[in-house]
């Protein structure tokens, strides 16, 4: 079960962000589609954007955007959500008890997808799976082959690394929320 002191909260299509990371991926990603509505995946120059694979995951939308399959996820991610779900679902990922988390992401993706927009999304820290997790700051970007049909989401997630990394203590899995 996953708790939150408060909502998270959500832009559509955001044209620049307080968060430098965030602030250049959509910077960039709209630099990269140019006149069209998203640019394809080949389109970012991974000498670009080589500082931040560990901050981000590349999904493969599935058809009629049921589900999504991560492609790569990065090792900050990989950390926060306590394993590395690479070439599995988000069903997959989030059964049973994390079911509503998973349905929450898949949400995000599907309407990031169909709307061809953008999504920042800031949530509060909280707790999941009995542990602490730091406040997140995330952004959504749909890409395509084409242009114009959503087939790839890639996903920009931040969080304070080392305020993570210092509630994985033994003192800090023990004590009460």
């Amino acid at each position: 079960m996953t708790s939150f002191a408060s909502p998270p909260r959500l832009v559509q299509n955001p044209e620049s962000i307080d968060n430098p990371t965030l602030d250049f991926f959509i910077r960039y990603w709209n630099e990269k589609r140019g006149g069209r509505a998203m640019p394809a995946r080949a389109a970012f120059d991974i000498r670009t954007i080589k500082d931040y694979l560990g901050w981000m995951c590349l999904l493969d939308a599935l058809p009629d955007f049921t589900d999504f399959r991560y492609r790569l996820v990065g090792s900050r991610v990989a950390d926060y959500f306590l394993g590395d779900g690479t070439g599995k679902t988000i069903r997959e990922l989030f059964p049973g008890d994390d079911k509503p988390l998973g349905q929450a992401m898949l949400w995000v993706y599907q309407k990031t997808c169909r709307e061809r927009l953008p999504l920042r999304i800031s949530a509060p820290a909280g707790r999941w799976r009995g542990r602490h997790f730091p406040d997140t700051d995330a952004l959504y970007l749909p890409l395509s082959k084409d242009g114009e049909v959503a087939d790839m989401a890639m996903t920009i997630f931040t969080f304070n690394y080392e305020e993570y990394r210092k509630s994985m203590t033994t003192y800090s899995l023990t004590r009460s929320a």
